[in-house]
């Protein structure tokens, strides 16, 4: 199956604006507060449902909302289209917006007459998943740090405290490996870091939604690379899914990296800010190796052994 890349951009109407104000909410409560996470393929899922009808949520840090409903799953409930959009693989989608949804929920975390939730249709999704009922997003989990765990197959959120940080020891865990400071550009839940490989500079991204990962390559850099031995190709015919190896992310941090996607171009980069041409995309073949928490108060994300 091709790998595909779900990262959502919106190009709306104005009536969106009335969403972003109303819809301010805190849906975690607790300073910790964990969620099983089961692992489809390369993608994450959460249970849970919508208005009775049960499914999975995927777990998708590239979307910015809370909810994206499946609108196929919706049946019955009123909406309005507020606008359009795509996803980075390049499917393109109808924004729809329901004025009220009674409710809603994420493992046992339940929710009661939520006012203008976005939605739009996920077939695309159905092939990983045909009980797919939406996507959490990054707002979800606003005002906490995240710990993505895949080897115990859960997500555990923390609560941002204004008084204090919550991981000033994080250099004693003993498992701990190294902290990554990132940036972003014209959205917030799109970590970036820069790094140089064999002296090119290198735009690292954050995702837990495009499959093994995926990156852009100008030409004689990726025949360098291959030639040197540093990229080869994932299957023994020939494909567009390459293993990558030896990636120093930072001096106590390199990585190898499986299966992931070359794309020719990404039509998420315009939309994101980004102009380099030469990228890689961290998902499920970095995120599976080790355990990552996502300090998004500070902007760093701390990186732990897989144990």
């Amino acid at each position: 199956m091709k790998l595909l890349k779900f990262l959502f951009i919106l190009v709306v109407t104005a009536s969106l604006n009335v969403y972003a104000q109303e819809n301010k909410s805190i849906y975690l409560e607790g300073d910790v507060v964990k969620i099983p996470v089961d692992l489809i393929n390369d993608w994450p899922f959460i249970d849970g449902e919508i208005n009775g009808v049960k499914g999975r949520w995927m777990f998708d840090t590239g979307n910015s909302k809370a909810f994206s409903l499946h609108s196929k799953k919706m049946t019955g409930v009123e909406s309005k289209t507020v606008g359009s959009g795509f996803v980075a693989s390049g499917q393109k989608y109808e924004v729809l917006e329901y004025p009220l949804i009674d409710q809603i929920k994420v493992g046992t975390n339940e929710y009661k007459s939520l006012k203008n939730i976005r939605g739009n249709n996920f077939d695309f999704l159905e092939p990983i998943s045909a009980s797919v009922i939406g996507q959490i997003g990054f707002d979800y989990f606003k005002g906490y740090d995240i710990k993505i765990d895949y080897l115990r197959n859960e997500l555990t959120f923390y609560k941002q405290k204004e008084d204090s940080e919550n991981w000033n020891d994080i250099k004693n865990h003993k498992n701990y490996i190294t902290s990554l400071p990132y940036f972003t550009r014209k959205l917030d839940n799109h970590p970036m870091v820069k790094i140089q490989y064999k002296g090119v500079d290198l735009l690292l991204t954050f995702d837990t939604a495009g499959g093994k990962g995926s990156f852009t390559i100008e030409d004689s850099y990726f025949e360098k690379l291959k030639n040197e031995g540093d990229i080869e190709n994932f299957y023994d015919e020939p494909s567009t899914l390459y293993n990558w190896y030896n990636i120093k992310i930072d001096k106590r941090l390199t990585v190898n990296l499986y299966g992931i996607e070359k794309e020719d171009s990404s039509p998420a980069h315009k939309p994101l800010g980004i102009t380099e041409k030469n990228t890689l995309t961290l998902d499920h073949s970095f995120l599976s190796q080790y355990i990552t928490i996502w300090d998004t108060k500070n902007k760093v994300i701390h990186v732990l052994e897989k144990k």
